[in-house]
């Protein structure tokens, strides 16, 4: 079965396709999609919610996400994520000018009540205090180029199947009008 693209498409007929795809064929589907094909999928995915452990393995064990967003520019990018003091942490995996320029942006993985009604967010406007094993040192999101990528930061995010995810993200309250995917490793 090939997975449909989003707008061809239902949400549980594009979970079954991306459940019964291998992880490879997950991750050339997941790079395939352009924003329009983003955006379809994160209204499509309205309403399926995940919890922090989602993003961990058996037991907490640290887990890096592959990943695609909408922006113009670096597309491919990756997320870390570890069971750290009893809570979820993450951080974006970055090379080259993206990690100079933007830092490792740490955020929380936790369920916003207030402002996204109950859904789960990557919350960047958190300050880290301390970090998982193997994550780089504490970097400030408010300070210096930093600022300019994850300031004022919160991703929401949305299941779409067993190994994939859909965001979109927020500035000061505000959608960007940016959106990313995120698949689970093999």
């Amino acid at each position: 079965m090939s997975i449909p693209r989003p707008a061809d498409a239902d949400i549980d007929t594009i979970e079954k396709a991306l459940d019964a795809a291998s992880t490879p064929e997950r991750v050339a589907w997941m790079r395939s999609l352009k924003k329009a094909d983003m955006v379809a999928l994160y209204t499509k995915a309205e309403g399926r919610d995940v919890g922090p452990d989602f993003f961990v393995g058996p037991d907490g064990a640290a887990q890096t996400w592959t990943g695609r967003n909408s922006l113009p520019a670096f597309n491919d990018f990756a997320k870390a994520f570890a069971n750290h003091s009893d809570r979820i942490q993450g951080y974006n995996v970055n090379t080259g000018v993206a990690a100079w320029f933007g830092g490792p942006g740490h955020f929380l993985v936790r369920l916003d009540n207030a402002e996204h009604g109950a859904q789960l967010i990557f919350d960047y406007i958190w300050e880290v205090d301390t970090v998982p094993a193997g994550f780089p040192a504490v970097a400030s999101n408010t300070s210096g180029t930093h600022s300019l990528v994850y300031g004022n930061m919160k991703d929401v995010v949305r299941r779409v199947s067993n190994d994939l995810i859909i965001s979109e993200a927020w500035r000061k309250g505000k959608k960007e009008g940016a959106y990313f995917s995120l698949t689970r490793p093999a």
